[in-house]
């Protein structure tokens, strides 16, 4: 059976979360089991945007640290990154509150400029991938992913971390040959198997923060933070958030990118077979996370596929001008160019050009792109 650790823990408090993942650790042989003091260790972070750790929308600060100071008791040839959305990495890690500690442990931070290209010869989507090189010239990744709701993925975790191994704007482009969920659940799994290919030879830990978390329209500033008081520690990505979405009491129907990658093979995601370390998932009965606002099931995600059904069964984002302060981070993002702005004026939507992906929202740091309530047509047919 595939294993994941589920570790208890209520607090940002360094040397608590060290014993707690230390705890996790230890179901699978401790950290020295997945690095040698000859390798190369990689941490990635999950950096979608400029926002404050109490936001809990990035990985924690004191928690990144942790997990630095646990692979420094091994090998201090380590480095850290991610790829943000719109902004600089250096700036966004300086909003976060991670700069000053990556300083402080005096680790290297990634250059993800310099690109190389993975392929997945069993695609859906994609065969080849331009990634971050300084992501996979490494001997083993660690991979912190925040536990957090998704608007368009219904949850975010492990796996979907990795899309961050696209370089910043690279990434709306996918929104666009793959414009509709289920056939972005398809392009995250085809960069995903690329990833494991590239890393059959090399070790992958995932190390989950979900200590607080976010809950409702997520994965941004549209979500809000809620105490689930885990950790969760896996190889296994999809096994992972298998477990996390049981944490946060979720609906597995509707996790579509964990569902295809179960599907294909790339991890665990029978719950059946999946064991359970150290808590139990009844220790988390009283953790209910809400879901992202009119989130589909498998049915109307296959409906979506169809442009002219998606306009008119589907809310669109609708800018709140009290909120806006005119950045234009939401046109510079948009995949199919539907948001515009002109200088000094609110960003203004062609909602027959929209695909409802909601980048838009997710780099949005006023949290000023809402939900429109979804049409008469949508309410009746979902």
């Amino acid at each position: 059976m595939t294993k994941v650790a589920l570790i208890k823990c209520e607090e940002y408090q360094l040397e608590l979360i060290k014993n707690k993942i230390t705890e996790g650790l230890a179901f699978f042989g401790g950290l020295a089991s997945f690095i040698n003091k000859t390798d190369k260790v990689f941490i990635k972070l999950n950096c979608v945007g400029p926002f404050e750790a109490e936001k809990a929308i990035t990985t924690h600060p004191i928690f990144t640290k942790a997990v630095i100071q646990l692979v420094k008791e091994i090998t201090t040839n380590i480095v850290i990154g991610d790829n943000p959305a719109t902004k600089d990495l250096l700036f966004t890690l300086k909003k976060n509150g991670l700069y000053n500690v990556i300083v402080e442990e005096n680790v290297e931070i990634i250059n993800g400029r310099d690109f190389t290209t993975i392929t997945n010869n069993k695609c859906h989507v994609y065969s080849e991938f331009q990634v971050s090189r300084a992501m996979v010239d490494v001997d083993v990744m660690i991979n912190l992913p925040k536990l957090k709701t998704h608007s368009l993925a219904y949850m975010t975790g492990a796996e979907k971390n990795l899309f961050g191994f696209i370089f910043g704007l690279n990434k709306a482009g996918w929104h666009v040959k793959a414009s509709n969920p289920l056939e972005f659940g398809e392009a995250i799994n085809d960069l995903y198997g690329a990833i494991l290919d590239t890393y059959k030879n090399k070790k992958i830990l995932n190390i989950m923060d979900g200590i607080v978390g976010l809950e409702g329209e997520g994965p941004s500033s549209g979500g809000l933070p809620k105490q689930a008081s885990a950790i969760l520690v896996s190889p296994d990505a999809i096994s992972l958030d298998r477990i996390a979405i049981e944490v946060v009491h979720l609906d597995i129907n509707k996790l579509f990118i964990n569902n295809i990658g179960g599907a294909r093979g790339y991890g665990e995601n029978n719950l059946e077979k999946i064991e359970v370390l150290g808590n139990k998932l009844t220790d988390f009965q009283a953790v209910y996370f809400l879901p992202p606002k009119d989130s589909l099931g498998n049915l109307g995600l296959k409906m979506l596929r169809i442009k002219m059904i998606r306009n008119l069964l589907l809310e669109h984002p609708v800018i709140k001008h009290s909120e806006c302060i005119k950045c234009g981070e939401c046109a510079k993002i948009c995949p199919p160019k539907a948001m515009t702005i002109q200088p000094g004026q609110f960003p203004k939507l062609d909602k027959s050009r929209c695909i409802r992906c909601w980048c838009c929202s997710e780099v949005c740091p006023q949290n000023a792109i809402k939900k429109s309530k979804r049409p008469i047509a949508g309410r009746i047919v979902f």
